[in-house]
């Protein structure tokens, strides 16, 4: 019995280790699929269902056809949504915009507590 208890603690430390560096975040490749992704959307709704990928409906701003928005970013800025607001994140870019009748919210992307352009 005391041998269990000897081997607990060492074995508490590495399962903390493991599981706490699956955990760290990769804001380089974040930064790259973040790069990767597009939304030029005039937004009308948000879906119905609850969701960590945030799906916002609406027009696509330059061909005018029905589009989703899909990605979880947004999910972070869905109370500052209006129907007719735009979302402009262009290919390439780390920032992205919500343009309202008034206001231009512009924000850039963060990882870890650092700001990527």
């Amino acid at each position: 019995m005391e041998f269990l208890k000897t081997l607990k603690k060492p074995f508490l430390i590495v399962w903390l280790f493991i599981f706490t560096s699956c955990l760290k975040v990769d804001c380089e490749e974040n930064s790259k699929a973040f790069r990767e992704y597009e939304c030029l959307q005039i937004f009308e709704r948000l879906p119905i269902l609850e969701s960590p990928y945030m799906e916002s409906e609406g027009k696509h701003l330059l061909t005018g056809e029905d589009c989703v928005c899909k990605y979880r970013w947004l999910n972070n800025y869905k109370q500052l949504l209006e129907k007719g607001d735009t979302i402009i994140k262009r290919k390439g870019e780390l920032t992205f915009s919500i343009h309202k009748r008034d206001t231009i919210i512009v924000v850039k992307w963060e990882c870890e507590g650092k700001i990527y352009e």
